[in-house]
Order: structure tokens, then sequence, then C-alpha cells
């Protein structure tokens, strides 16, 4: 026996099911995505995987076997053993499910619901893991009523009706709605309800994969790779593949099909008997008897029939070349004679009364179809024989049943069976013509025969020939269907047959019926099935109409009918709508290919044209419509309009100049003798020249068609579509024409202008269909326009005639049987809206139908009325979607109305179609339209509707245009820029913004926004009705995007939103509930959310908590929906979304929310401990991401960038989730893994920019991870050893950190010039998106491709001719500028984690290499200058902060020299070629560069002092003749220039100069001569000094200090001497200061005279008198020294001069330091306090004193005595060195350098001695200096 398929993906393992790792796909998952629009759930490989498994193949080649019933040799209790077995899942319970509990569901419903435990498992696990969403589709607690009503702004507590059309109550709260579900036999009416639910979508999901065999598509969606993937292997399992070679030669496709066939219809009456039985009589569990499961329990097996109906049909379908076999048509119609139950359906509850129609039209085409009426006629009319014996027309038993069944059926008043009875007629009475022509010619023979015999009676005549006899003649001729003739006593008497047909077609309406049933067979929105399946449906009416016209001829019936069955109830705007329909499955098509009924119906429609008027042009206008549009049905049909051979009309009793013709013949013919004009002008109306009035010429023929009366058709070739313009126009003044045709009624003129409308609609969707089809115009609808306006005036044409027709319309009185023809205006408006906008938009700006300056619009007066009828309704929603496509057109003709096209070829004036169409007329039609919508908004609470898809229809046809408006309006340009592209749109779009977000905005404009949510909760489940599905969808999705966009342009502006926010809020869940009534919801709603919780973040107080408004139970049940992110189906789109809205609640304070996200528990989670099993909340989202990190290389990378947006944001924002991810070591690893596998971005960029772009955000996200991990671990000290481990693992980043070196400066300056002279009046700039909406990397990144399509499309040079336009530079310049982006992200990353790794390794060698590195390549990357933007510009800064930063740290840990020569080289490199760099937008990066040069400099000097060996040397020796050259340099420029420069823009008042940019180069200058080796370049020094005249700049800044001074702070004169300080430290710099005769400018200047007060002091009272101390103590005193130093005895009588000059600051240096003397009081202020300046003061004056006093002993008369006590400084040095303790207590710090020194150890050395600081160290050291210096011994 072989091996049973495996049946791990029908059933997966059940541990990670039930664990919540795998979704098991139900058959509700696998109809869902069969049935999506687009394709994208199809494609999912899981999806595709599923379907072509052979288990899974096998339920659907063995149909129904899925929910087979246990067996005796039970397989699939094995199965389930071995399935639930302790090795397989968790025997034990955990508190996420307990596996007993499991297996008893499984038995229990095995034997509740007859099916084997396997299916019955895999019901339990689907209905387990589908619980959130149970959960959330269940009953509403009071707080989400209480909630809606303040939401809706219902007053009444106690009302249910909050909501128009909706009753809504509630009476438990919560938490009982939370133990209710929970209760164990709720549990198993969810488990029965989900067997039964996935009964019905098995039996769908069947259904639809027949679909994909037979028709080649899939019902809602185009063909894909996947879909014909399943199609093939489908094709396979069937044996229907085209490449398996047949078994044998009658092994036929048909045979395939009817062995189909009878295994479905052995199935049907086990669907129809339990849909009529009650659950009570099948499951044994009472618990399952409520009325909701009963309704379900019928609706599924009703479901299941009608879906295996539909197979049969199909299968029947394609299988028409044969008769069926009798025993197929005698077990099909017993089961329609068992079928009588469907008229009663209509009782039941809407969801089984909803499956009538859809039912009835399956029985009717399926009894069709195996009558074959087609083959039938065919092989009367002799043209096909019987193939077998086994066709049901050889079996007269099945020919007396079938006739049986239906005759009971109709006498029952069976509507279904009517137009199969009426089918039956021309069948029985081909038989019965049949036998009675047979019966004659037997006869015949017979009587000849017997004269023959009687002839030779007398002679034999022998003869080789067969014997021919009348018995053998009867054998011959006798058919199978005579016995059923005879038995039925139809042999000798038809009329019985004829009671029938007349019963048929009088008093059950069989028209009727056939009408009825073809428009829910159609693509409209009341279709019953999908688009292609209905046309094949109607087909057979088609046939059936074909065959019965012989009996009935041309009538009305019929013919209205044919118009049912063409177009399926198909109105102009479903033309618009997507149609998959093959060309041979094309009703439309078929029948103008038909010859009987092009001449049985449209020919006969044509001859009575226009006597008979809407009969014709209706038909046309069906046959317009093709669903499939690569027909030439227009061509066809536009020919016979344009050449209409004749005319038939009543002649005019007072025309009389004809006469007979052809008498002979008797035909009634005649001849004109006379012209005959059809129209004539009356009174003194002038026809001018170009003007038509259809004459009939003299001598034309033409025949009286009654015997009575003057109807008469001409044979006169004519344009019956300039003939119906004219009448149009010639309807509109009745009183100046006299037409022979007479005037046109109101439903004529509607069918007319429909027609025209409809010709025009089909070939615009043609030209834009076609595959060269430019968005240029339509050619042959431009031609329609052209010929129905060519026999009117020069002034008018067919637009211009419509349009005032409309007028004439409106300005009439409202009456309901004008509506048609008003809205066969507006389609004619849309139909030419494509080619003429500019006539379209003109006459809207003085149509009556919008409100315009102040006059209100007829439109509230038309639809005005609480009860909207189907005609009103009709026009209401015309005139929505011709809004809507004017907003459209809007939008997109905003560069071409801007703009005159440069043509190659000579493009006339008048050819422009945007002609006189001004940006006011737009924007006045805009505004009035966005009113009219928001009333239509306003007004759908109150009107009543004939149906609930009518409403829907209306809602998203309406609340796009808002959406749309404020869309279009905000989400690219700046809309304060004067060149605003969408300034037309701006006034609309504020008016919606007003309507909704203004304070006063009320709630009747959001009760039907809110009205559609709570629709939406109750989800649309019928697998039927696919196009009502859609229009569910569809207006639920509307009204989530509409409030999406006003919470986001609220954000956008920053504008109070605070009414629509608190309804909205209220509303969440309603929001969170859509979620889990459909995938297409969860995308918006959650966008929707993600708004809300934005703009909540951005409230001053405590923002809304979206958990509070959820509540703990939905929260849950949300959560969990959206922690299984977009399983099985994995869309990139939907997974984004949900990750985004998870890191939007991370970061905007929504703390309840974020911890849910965070731990998997709520609040009372958290509290109650979860001690339940039940109460388990699933894993965290933390803990799933960092899951899906862990394999980060196997996502896609656009999740992967999603989930790490979202890590990161927790990381930032919610600090303690550090360690949960330090728990979770994996994910760690493979991020380092991914990040050391990254090729340079610079290669990957060539071949893909996107790929580049998405690594390199990649790579930023992991670096801040990385950066966050390493300063938390910090934080406990245990940040080394992965510090050290990502050290090896940065090559990435070191190649491409710091480089943004993607920006294409050539690619953008083209473009944008380029664009520019191509579109003249708009430029690039316009289309820039704005933060309206989120944006992600890629080719829409930064200008809006999306709209720029359609805007740009009418232009031949936007596609180009390869796809190398304009549009392909717009995706290369989003690639390029995503990737910069990328980049600048990975630069900010990068300086996050490596400033963090510098500080976790301070003195690890590989680092600090790596630091100097990436200095110097953020100097050479500010180098290379790409853009002038502001974000380049600040990018620079940062780059040179981050150099400054790396070089800081690395400065005091021994850099090779080597190295920091190479960085100090770069970095001149860039400093030196800043141009004006004091100017006010350089200064700032200029600053930062120049610390940055002041600490490389430093750096320099120590390590060229620091190393020691030979070797050293030798390398320092060569280094520092390298270093010492750049040195120079910068003395000359950033040194003396710079001073000079920054002196002279001192005295500009308006200058952004500050004293720390003179302490900088007085900064950099002694860092410059701290280097080594500087001391041999004295003169060069010198000569540099001297050509920027430096020391005079600062000698002049010193002499104007105190008028330069800030609020009295003569700051400059402090930072112009420690300028010259610096310099004087260079003996020949200080000889050159001396001659030029500086002690003499510093004793002059107004600042001595300062210097000379008595209150000169470290403490003085005023800022001025301290910063005077300062220049005394840190300027005067350590210059003279220097000076003294350098030039000896030649200038000590001025430096003792100088001394002398400033007597007070001498005596109250020595003062400062007297010890304390408690009897005496002094000033605290200076005496009680000791300060390193004021040591270092004594200690120059002291050194200085002790030279001059050495000199002056040689010289007495030269050297002046300096007036100074040493004696008694001597006495306190001593005490304070003496005194320790209490100098520690006195000493104080100036400045922050001091404080420093004060909280650092000092040296061991002196430690020991009993010092505490390094300051107390410097303090003490100077001290001794000074004693030592003062004493007796030194010379």
């Amino acid at each position: 026996m072989a091996e049973p398929p495996s049946d791990d993906i029908y059933l997966p393992p059940l541990e990670p099911c039930l664990k919540g790792e795998t979704v098991v796909l139900s058959w509700k998952l696998i109809a869902s995505a069969l049935t999506d629009p687009s394709g994208h759930r199809q494609s999912s490989n899981l999806v595709v995987d599923y379907l072509t498994d052979p288990l899974v193949q096998s339920f659907f080649t063995k149909p129904g076997s899925a929910f087979d019933p246990p067996g005796d040799k039970n397989l699939h209790h094995a199965t389930f053993v071995k399935k639930t077995a302790a090795i397989q899942v968790t025997p034990a319970p955990n508190d996420k499910y307990d596996i007993s509990v499991i297996k008893e569901d499984a038995l229990w419903l095995s034997k509740n619901a007859g099916i084997n435990e396997v299916a019955a498992l895999r019901v339990v696990i689907i209905e387990f893991q589908s619980r959130a969403q149970n959960q959330l589709l269940g009953p509403l607690s009071n707080q989400d009523v209480a909630n809606l009503r303040e939401a809706a702004g219902a007053t009444n507590a106690q009302t249910t009706n909050i909501l128009p059309g909706f009753n809504i109550t509630s009476t438990l709260d919560a938490a009982e709605i939370q133990a209710n579900f929970e209760k164990p036999e709720s549990r198993k009416r969810r488990i029965f309800q989900t067997y039964l639910d996935e009964a019905r979508y098995y039996a769908a999901t069947n259904d639809y994969l027949f679909t994909l065999m037979l028709q080649e598509s899939l019902p809602t969606s185009p063909p894909t790779d996947a879909s014909r993937t399943i199609r093939k292997s489908y094709l396979e399992a069937y044996g229907m593949s085209p490449k398996q070679p047949q078994k044998s030669p009658g092994d036929t496709p048909t045979k395939t099909f009817h062995a189909l066939v009878t295994q479905y219809l052995n199935l049907l009456p086990d669907s129809v008997s339990r849909s009529q039985s009650s659950i009570d009589t099948v499951v044994d569990d009472k618990v399952l008897l409520t009325q909701e499961l009963n309704d379900r329990w019928i609706e599924t097996w009703l479901t299941e029939a009608l879906h295996r109906m539909v197979v049969v049909f199909q299968l029947l379908d394609l299988s028409d070349d044969v008769f069926v076999p009798a025993q197929l048509a005698q077990q099909w119609f017993a089961l329609v004679g068992a079928m009588g139950f469907l008229d009663s359906l209509q009782g039941f509850s809407q969801s089984i009364a909803d499956l009538m129609a859809p039912l009835q039209c399956l029985v009717c085409v399926i009894s069709l179809s195996v009558l074959n009426l087609p083959r039938m006629m065919a092989f009367f009319e002799g043209d096909v024989d019987l193939n077998t014996d086994d066709e049901y027309l050889a079996s007269s038993s099945t020919l007396e049943q079938i006739h049986d069944v239906l005759e009971i059926a109709v006498d029952s008043g069976s509507s279904y069976a009517v137009p199969v009875l009426f089918a039956w007629v021309p069948v029985v009475h081909a038989m019965f013509s049949s036998y009675q022509e047979r019966a004659e010619r037997r006869d015949a023979i017979q009587n000849e025969k017997a004269v023959e015999n009687y002839d030779s009676a007398t002679q034999l005549t022998p003869s080789g020939a067969r014997r021919n006899s009348a018995g053998s003649i009867t054998t011959i001729d006798k058919r199978r269907y005579d016995d059923f003739l005879i038995n039925k006593s139809l042999d000798r008497d038809i009329r019985r047959v004829q009671v029938l047909a007349v019963v048929v077609t009088d008093k059950a309406h069989v028209y009727d019926v056939i009408a009825s049933m073809s428009s829910c067979l159609g693509a409209s929105d009341r279709g019953i099935f999908p688009a292609s399946i209905g046309s094949r449906m109607r087909v057979a009416f088609l046939d059936l109409l074909r065959v019965t016209y012989p009996f009935v001829g041309y009538k009305s019936e019929p013919v209205y009918a044919l118009l049912a069955v063409l177009s399926g109830s198909q109105g102009y705007w479903d033309l618009s709508g997507p149609n998959p329909t093959l060309v041979k499955q094309d009703v439309v098509g078929l029948a103008l290919n038909d010859e009987v009924i092009v001449e049985s119906y449209f020919r006969q429609a044509l001859n009575r044209f226009p006597y008979e008027f809407i009969p014709f042009l209706a038909l046309c206008r069906a046959l317009c419509c093709s669903q499939s549009r690569t027909e030439n049905n227009n061509d066809v049909i536009l020919g016979l309009l344009q050449r209409t051979p004749t005319l038939t009309f009543t002649l005019p009793e007072h025309f009389n100049d004809y006469q007979l013709a052809y008498e002979e013949d008797n035909s009634n013919s005649f001849q004109f003798l006379e012209d005959f004009p059809l129209l004539s002008t009356t009174g003194r109306k002038q026809v001018t020249a170009e003007e038509e009035l259809f004459v009939i010429p003299a001598g034309t023929l033409g025949r009286f068609i009654v015997d009575e009366g003057r109807i008469v058709r001409v044979e006169y070739e004519h344009s019956a579509l300039a003939l119906l313009g004219k009448r149009l126009a010639a309807n509109l003044f009745k009183n100046k024409y006299a037409m022979e045709l007479g005037g046109l009624s109101m439903d004529e003129t509607a069918e007319l202008i429909s027609l025209l409308a409809t010709l025009i609609r089909t070939e615009c969707l043609r030209a834009a269909a076609s595959e060269d089809g430019s968005s240029e115009t339509s050619e042959t609808a431009l031609f329609i326009v052209g010929e129905a306006s060519r026999a009117l005036s020069r002034t008018k044409d067919i637009i211009s005639v419509v349009c005032d027709t409309l007028d004439t319309l409106l300005d009439g009185e409202s009456d309901e049987r004008m509506l048609p023809a008003l809205g066969a205006c507006l389609q004619f408006l849309h139909a030419v809206l494509p080619i003429c906008p500019g006539r379209v938009w003109s006459y809207m700006s003085r149509c009556a139908l919008l409100s315009s300056q102040g006059q209100g619009g007829r439109l509230a007066r038309l639809v005005g009325n609480l009860e909207l009828s189907d005609v009103r309704y009709e026009f209401l929603i015309s005139a929505v979607r011709l809004f809507s496509d004017l907003i459209d057109s809007a939008m997109s003709s905003s560069v071409r109305r801007k703009m005159t096209m440069k043509s190659s070829t000579r493009q006339k004036q008048n050819n422009d179609i945007w002609l006189g169409v001004s940006d006011k007329i737009v924007t006045q039609i805009s505004l009035s339209i966005i009113r009219a919508a928001v009333d239509v908004l306003e007004s759908l609470s109150t009107w009543r509707f004939s149906s609930d898809l009518d409403r829907m229809v209306l809602v998203h046809a309406v609340i796009p245009i808002m959406d749309k408006v404020v869309f279009y309006t905000f989400s690219m340009d700046d809309i304060n820029a004067k060149t605003f592209i969408m300034s037309t749109l701006e006034p609309a779009a504020k008016y919606v913004i007003d309507s909704f977000l203004a304070p006063s905005a009320g709630s009747l404009r959001i009760q039907p926004l809110l009205a559609t949510l709570v629709a939406a909760t109750r989800p649309f489940e019928s697998t039927v009705y696919n196009k009502t599905a859609e229009a569910f969808r569809a207006q639920t999705k509307a009204v989530l995007e509409l409030a999406r966009s006003l919470v986001r342009v609220a954000n956008y502006f920053d504008r109070p939103s605070s009414t629509v926010e608190n309804q909205l809020f209220k509303a969440t869940p309603f929001v969170a509930r859509v979620c889990a009534c459909h995938a297409d919801f969860k995308g918006p709603a959650i966008e929707l959310l993600e708004a809300l919780v934005i703009s909540a973040g951005k409230s001053v107080g405590e923002p809304p908590s979206l958990l509070g408004y959820l509540g703990p139970q939905t929260s849950r049940s949300f959560l969990q929906l959206l922690s299984m992110l977009d399983k099985p189906f994995n869309q990139a789109q939907e997974v984004n979304t949900i990750w985004r809205f998870f890191s939007t609640i991370v970061r905007n304070r929504q703390q309840w929310m974020a911890n849910c996200l965070l731990t998997g528990k709520t609040p009372s989670d958290a509290k109650n401990g979860n001690s339940k099993a039940t109460d388990a909340p699933s894993s965290s989202v933390l803990a799933s991401a960092l899951d899906a990190l862990s394999s980060i290389s196997k996502i896609e990378e656009s999740e992967a960038l999603s989930i790490l947006d979202f890590i990161t944001s927790a990381q930032n924002f919610w600090p303690w989730t550090i360690f949960a991810l330090q728990k979770n070591t994996s994910f760690l690893t493979e991020l380092r893994g991914y990040v050391r596998n990254l090729k340079s971005s610079s290669v990957t960029s060539k071949s893909n920019p996107l790929q580049a772009c998405n690594e390199a955000r990649i790579a930023a996200y992991i670096a801040e991870i990385f950066a966050m991990q390493l300063f938390h671990l910090r934080q406990i000290g245990q940040a080394s050893q992965f510090a050290n481990e990502l050290t090896r693992d940065l090559d990435y980043y070191l190649r491409d950190g710091v480089a943004v070196s993607g920006y294409n400066r050539g690619l953008h300056g083209n473009f944008a010039r380029n664009f520019s002279k191509r579109y003249p009046g708009c430029t690039l700039d316009n289309f820039k998106r704005t933060l309206f909406e989120p944006r992600s990397l890629g080719i829409g990144f930064y200008y809006a491709l999306g709209f720029a399509d359609k805007m740009l499309g009418f232009d031949s040079g936007w596609i180009g001719v390869r796809n190398n336009g304009f549009r392909s530079e717009m995706e290369k310049a989003n690639a390029n500028l995503s990737l910069v982006d990328a980049q600048i992200n990975l630069y900010h990353s990068w300086e996050f984690l490596l400033l963090e790794l510098s500080t976790c390794l301070p003195s690890n060698e590989t680092l600090k290499k790596h630091s100097l590195q990436v200095a110097q390549q953020c100097l050479e990357a500010n180098e290379e200058t790409q853009s002038h933007d502001k974000v380049f510009e600040r990018l620079a800064e940062s780059r040179v902060n981050l150099a400054l930063m790396l070089v800081q740290r690395v400065v005091d840990s021994a850099p090779s020299p080597g190295d920091v020569t190479q960085l100090l080289t770069a970095l001149w490199a860039t400093v030196s070629s800043v141009q004006e760099p004091y100017a006010p937008e350089k200064i700032s990066l200029y600053r930062t560069l120049l610390k940055l040069l002041y600490v490389t400099l430093r750096a320099q000097a120590r390590s060229l002092n620091q190393n020691d060996t030979a070797a050293d040397k030798q390398a320092n020796g060569l280094s520092a003749a390298t270093v010492s050259q750049t040195v120079l340099s910068i003395l000359d420029s950033a040194v003396a220039k710079g001073f000079r420069t920054l002196v002279s823009l001192v005295h500009d008042s308006e200058s952004t100069i500050s004293p720390s940019d003179v302490a900088l180069i007085n900064a950099i200058l002694q860092a410059c001569l701290c280097v080594p080796g500087m001391d041999q370049n004295q003169t060069q020094v010198l000569n540099i000094m001297a050509a920027h005249d430096a020391v005079q700049a600062a000698v002049s800044l010193y002499s104007w200090a105190d008028r330069l001074a800030d609020q009295g702070d003569p700051v400059y004169g402090e930072l112009s001497l420690l300028f010259l300080l610096e310099l004087s430290t260079l003996p020949r710099v200080a000889e050159q200061l001396a001659c030029d005769g500086l002690l003499n400018h510093i004793t002059t200047a107004n600042l001595a005279s300062y210097l000379r007060r008595s209150n000169v002091k470290p403490f003085a009272e005023s800022v001025g008198l301290q910063r005077c101390y300062s220049i005394w103590a840190k300027g005067i005193v350590p210059l003279l020294l220097n000076i003294l130093t350098a030039l000896g005895a030649t200038i000590a009588p001025e430096v003792a001069y100088v001394l002398n000059q400033f007597p007070n600051l001498m005596q109250s240096s020595v003062d400062r330091f007297e010890p304390p003397d408690d009897g005496r009081r002094r000033d605290r202020t200076d005496h009680d306090y000791i300060t390193l300046l004021s040591v270092s003061e004594i200690h120059s004056l002291a050194l200085m004193t002790r030279v001059l006093a050495a000199l002056r002993a040689n010289n007495a008369r030269d050297v002046p005595a300096v007036e100074w006590d040493s004696a008694s400084l001597l006495e306190s040095v001593e005490f304070w060195i003496d005194r320790r303790k209490l100098l520690r207590e006195r000493l104080v710090t100036l400045g922050p350098r001091e404080a420093e020194w004060r909280s650092m150890p000092p040296s061991d050395r002196n430690k020991a001695r009993g010092l505490e600081s390094k300051l107390e160290e410097k303090v003490i050291e100077q001290l001794e200096l000074v004693r030592t210096v003062l004493g007796e011994g030194l010379e």
C-alpha cells in the first residue's frame, strides 16, 4: 500500500501552532488569498506550497474529503494520536495552552459534526489561533457603548439609536464579556461555528480553483505567476494538462468534465438535505442548540451547495459539444425537483435570504446547460448526430422525468424553472415536428409501396438490392424520444406544449424572470458571481432567446430581456472597473458574432429606428459595454451609427409628394418626388451654411411598414450620430424648428446622451489600455464628438448642446422624471473630461448644480428628500463621481495648466485642451465640490436608502473626495511658497480641515464615519457577493483613510485637533475591532491609530491613553492580533506598518501600551500575576523582535529596518529594555556578524543603490543598539568585554561611517536644470514630499514620484522612448537621496558608537588608531564639499566636533608622532581651505576647527616630547622638521593673520566676534610655540608677526580695551597682553617688543589709570576691577619678567620704572599674604582668601625684584629701587607653608580648570608630604620657590 502523503503542510506540528510560531492555513485564509484583488496574498510562498501539496490537492480531486466522516479502519485516528502525542507537544498544561483540553475538544467536535479526528483537530487549532480575532468581533461592552455615545454626540444616555440605522446596546461590562468568552460552552460554540465557516470556505476554495483552472484566472484578480503555478499543478492533478497524453481516443476533456460533474452531483443531495434539516437533528450536545448556530448551519450547507453548483455549471458550460449522459441529466433534474424550498428562503435571516437569488440563477442556468439548446437545435436541423447511445436525448425515461419536473416546478410557482420550461418548449416542438414529418414520410412511402405491390402482384422481379419494406422504414426512422412523446400523449397533439408556452410567457412572465436573473449576473455592484462566470451564465439566456425567437418574434419583452442579458445591469459607472473576462467568455462579443441575434434583434431594432427610438440606442449602448475591451465591438457599432442605411418614421399627413413604386411586387414601396427635410426652421431663424437639416432627396425609395397608417422606412444613408446631435440641439428650441421625427421625450433624451457618454468613455478606456497608449487624448473619442457635432451650427458642438440641455433641466421644475436625463448629462461630462477638460471646467464654473458666488447649488434641492429613491440615488452617485474625477483632474493638470508645451510639431493654440481655464476657476469649482461633498456627508445620517449596498457605494464615492483634496494639497511642495503647485486645491483642503478640526465642528459630520466603523465590526462574510464585499471593504477603507488624513494634517500643522482627536480616541475600540474584520482594514486602521498616538504625544499635559480607551480585554486581543504581524502571508508592507505602529507607541508617551509591547502583559495581567493559563498574554513583541533579528540575514531588508527602528526606540525611551536585550545574546552576535559581512557601500551602490542604502540604514541602527548597550554596561562596570569584541567588527564603519559619499551632485544639478527647461512654470522643488505622511527609503523617497506620474504623464518625455525619460531620472534622484539619508544616519550612529567605545576602552591601542583615522576621515570628507545645502553644512560641523572629541580623548594617551603629524597635515589643509573664516555663516565651523587645531598641536608637541629611545628621537627629528613648517604656516595664516582680522572686526558693531575667538588664537599660538624646535625658528616667527603687524594690532587692542569693555569688563586688554605674553617667550621677539616701546604703551594706555586704583583686587566688587587685577597678574607681571629675562640689564631701568608706576598693586600683593589676625578686622573678600594667581604674582615679582636688586647693586644710578616689602612677605610665606590646613581652608579656585585641579590628587611624592590636591600642590611649590628666592642665600 502506498504511503499516504505527508500532512505537515495541511496541519503543521502542534507545539509551534499552539505557541503562535506557526499559523495553520485555514480554508478561510486560503479563500481570502484567492479573492485578494491585488494578487499579493495568493503570491505568498506559503499559499502556493499549501495549494500544490499532494494531500491538499486530494481534497479537491476527491471533493468533500477534507471533512470525511470517521471510518472503520481509521487512518485519521492514528494520525490524531500521533499528532497529539507527548513527543510532539508538551503534555503538561502551561500559561498558553492545555493539550488535554485541545484533544477533548477535537474528539467532541468529531462526534458532533460527524467528521474525522484530524479535520476536527485542525478546526480546534484554528479556533485556538483565532481567539484574539473572535474576542475583537465579540459583543460590545458598556464602556464601548458609552464612548461611542460621547463620540457621536448622543445627548440622551438611555437611547440605543446612537447612530442612525444602528441599534447599539450593551448590558455587560468588559470583565463579564471576557468571563463569558472563557466558559467551556462558549468555546464549544465557537469551535462548531469555526467548523461551519471552514466547511463554507472549503467549498468556496474549491469553486475558486475550478474558476482558475477553467477560466485561466481567479474570480477577482488578474493572472499572476503564483496563480499560473497553482493552475498548472491542478490541471496535472485532474489529468487535464495539455501535455498529458490521452489514454484512449474517446478520453476527451468533455468525458473528464462529465465525470467531475457526476462527482459533484453525488455530493449535492447531502448538502441540500443538511440545509433542510435543523441542527438539533444532527448534533448531540445541547450547548449548540442556539438560533444563531442554527441559521449558520443552514447558511453553511446552502453555501456549500451553491459553490458546488458553480463548479458544475462551469464544467457543463465547457462540455457543450455533446449532450450530457442520461444518468447525469436524471440526477440533476431529480435535484431540481427537490429545490422547491428555494422560494421560501426569503423568510429566513438576511444572510440565508441572500442565497436565494444565486441558487435560483444556478438551478436555472445549469438546467439550461444540461438541455444544451444550441446543440439540440443543431441536432434537429440535421447538423449534428448523437455521439453515443448514452446521451440523455436517447433516453425516453430521462425526457419524461425532465418534463414532469419542470411542469411541477412551474405549477408550484418556482420562478427559476420558468426559463427552463420555456427552453423545453422548442425542444418538445422540434421532437413533435420531427415525429410528424417522419410519420408523414412513412405514410407516403407505405402508400407508394402498396401501389407498387398491387402493380406487380402477378410477376416477381428478382433483385439483388436490399428488401425495402414498411416495417424496415419504421425501424430505421424511429427516434428514441418518440416513446417520450407517445407516453406523454404529445405525438398527436402539440396543444399541450402550446399551453405550456402561453403559461410561461403570459402568466409566469419568463422574460421578466430572465431580465431579473441577468441583472444579477453582470459586473455591476449588484453582481452575484465573478464577471467571467456571470457572463457565461448570461450566454445560456442568450441561447434561449435565440432559439425561442422564431416562436415569439420581435416584441418589447424579449428585446428588454436581451438588453438585460447583454448588460447584466452594468451601467456607465461600471465601465471603469477591472474586467478579467476573456474574449471567449464575453456575452457581448458572442452576441455581436451571432448572426441570428444580430438579424433577429439588432437589425430589427435598426429597421424600426428612430420610430422606436430607445431599443436601438439601448442595444448599441449595451453592445459597446464589452467587458473584453480588446474586441472591436465599438468599431462595428460606430460604423453603423456613422453610416446608418435606413430611417423609419411616420410620414406627416401634409406630405403627399411621393408615388408608389414596384406595385407589381405588392411591396408597399414608394418614391419621393420632392426633397423632404427632416428638420426645417420656423419663423425668422436663418440656417447657417454649415448647419445640416438632413434632407431626404427626391427619388429616394421607401416602404410603408404597415398597411394602415403612414409609418415608412426610407432607404436614406445618413450619420445617425450627427442626426442625434442635431435632434438634441433642436429639442432645446422646439419653437424654432419643425421636427418631422418629433421631439425627444425625457427618456429618449436620457438614452441618447447616455449612448454618447458610453461610446466616448469606452474609447477613452480602450486608448488608455492600449499598449502604445500614451495618456494623450483618444482620437476615436474626439471623432465621436466631432461626428455628433457635424450637423450643428459653427458656434455649437455636442458638448455645448449637452451642457445647454443640463442647464435647461436644472432650470425647470424639480421632477423625478428628469433625473435620468440629468444623470446622463453628468455621465457625458465625465466621459469628455479626459479629452476636453477645459470645456468641462469652464462649464462647471457656470453650472447651477454647484453653489457659486453666494448662490446655492441645485444638487441639494434635487436630492433633498429623506427617501433616496433609486432614480435620485443614481443621479446623486453620478454627480459625486463626476466631482471626484474633477478633483483628480485639478491635481493632474497642475503642471500642464502652468506651461505651454514646446512641441516639435506645429501645435496650434486651439489644440490646447486646457485653453481658457484659469486657476481661479479651478479653485472656485474645487471649493464648491468640497462644500457639496460635506453636505452629502452630513445628509448620509438622515437619508433612507433602498439597500445597504447603495449607502456603501455612496460612502465610498463621497469620502475619498475630501481625503484626496487634503492628501493632494499637503503631500508635496511648500504650501507657503509663491509657486505652490497645488494652490488651486488649497482653499478646498482648508475647508475640509475647518469642517472637521474646528472646535465648533460638532458631531454631525463625524457620525457617518462612526457609523461606517461600527458597521465594519459586523463583518460581511458571504463567499458569493464579491462586489458587495468589495463595496463594504471600500467604504470602510475610505473612512479610515479620511480620519487618518485629518489627524495627520493636524499633526503636520501642529494644529489643535482636540475635538476630532477626542472623538476618534473614543472610537478606537471600533478601529481596533475593524482590524480583526478583514486583512484589508489592518493597514489603514493601524495608520489611523499611529497618527492619533503621535498627535496625543504632542499634547502639553498627560496624553490620552490608547490602552485606557481600548480597555484591558480589547487591548490584549488587539496586541495579540498585531503581534502575529501578517502571518501567514507576510506581506512586507503590512508587516512594516505594524512595526512602525509599535515604534510610535514606544516613542510617544503611551507608557501602558508600551509596557504591554515590551513585557507582553497588560497592567491588569501584571497586577494579577497571571495565575490562570487562560489569562496569559502572548510573548512580548520585544521578544518577537529579538527573535526575528536573530536571523536578520534571512528576513527582508525593509522588515529588518522596521524591527531595528522598534528596538532602538525601545532602548532610547525605555532604558530598562537594555537588560532584556542583554539576556538575548544571540541577536547581538547575529548583528555583529551582519555588519562584519557587509560590503563597501561605494561598491554596492554602483550595481544596486537601494540595497546600499538599506544596508547603510541597517548598519546605522545596529551601531545605535551597540552604543546603547555599551552605555548601560558601562554604568554597571561590565562594558570592556563587549567593547573589545566590537572593535574586531568595525571594518564597515571605518570604511563608510564618515564619508557621505553617495551624493551625486551632477545628477541632481542636471536633473533640476533640465526639468525646469522641459516644464516651465514649475521646478523640481514643487515635487518635494512633505512630512504629511511617513516615507520610506526607495524610489519614492524625496520627490513625489506618484504625483509626478499623474501630473507629467501627458508629456512623452516623462517616460521616454526606452523608459529613459525624466521619470527614470527622478527615480535615480530619489534612490540617491535615500542613500545620502541612510549614510547621514550611519554617520551619526557611528559617531555615537565610537565615542562610547573610546570611553569604555580609553587605553586600547587599536581604538586610538581608529580614532585618529576617523578624525582624519572627517576632515577629508569636509574638504570634498558636496553641496551648500544646510544638511551638509550641519554635517560638516558635526564631523569637526566628532574629530575634536576623538582627538581630545587620544591626546593624553601618547599617540605616535607619525599618526598625529598625518592628522595635523590633513587638519591644516582643511582649516586653510576655509575662505573668509570669520563670515557669520562660517564662523561656527571655523571655531570648532581652531579648537581641533589647538588640541592636535598639543598632541603633536606631547608625542614629540615623550618618545625617548634613539630610534624615536631620530624619527622625531624627521617628524619635527615636517611639523615645524606646518606650525609656521599655522602661525602665519591662523594666528597672525587671524588675530589681525579679529582686531579689525572687534570694532564692528554687527560683528559676531566674541572674546573667546581671541582666546582661541592665543591658545593656538601657545600650542605652536610649545612644539619642539620652534625656538630655532624665532626669526621666521618674528618676520611673520611683522608681516601681519600682529604686535601693533595687539597693542592697539590693549589701548582700546577700556572703550570696548563689555558691561565694564575690559576683557580685550587681558587677551591682547596674553597674546604678547606668548610671543615674549621667544627671546628675539621679546627683544623686538621692548624695542617697539611696549612698556611705554602699557603705562600710558587708559587702562593704566584703572590699574592704579586702590581697589583692584581678585575679589573686587565690580567685574572691571577684577579684570584689571587679571591684566596685572596674568599679563603685565609675567610679560615684564619675560622681557627682563631676554634683555637683562639693558631693560632693567624701564622694568623697575613700570613696577613703581603701580604702588597699590605692589603693596596689595604683599598684604594679601599677611597671616590672619583675629584682633584686627579686615576685608574678608580679599585678605581671607588665597588664590593660585596671587601666588604666581608674588612668585614673578620676587624673581623680578631679586634680579633688579642685583642689577641695582652694580648700577644704582640707572636702576631705581622697587618699593616692595619682601621681608614681610617672606615671613607670611613661611607662615602659610607651615600651616597647611589653614592654607587649604583659605585656598579658593578661579575658573573651571583650578576647580578640576582641586578635585585631582597630587603626585605620589607630594601625597606622602600630606598634600591633598593638585591645586594645593601647585600653590605649595610656588610658595616654596618664593621662599627660596627671597631667602638670604640665593644669588
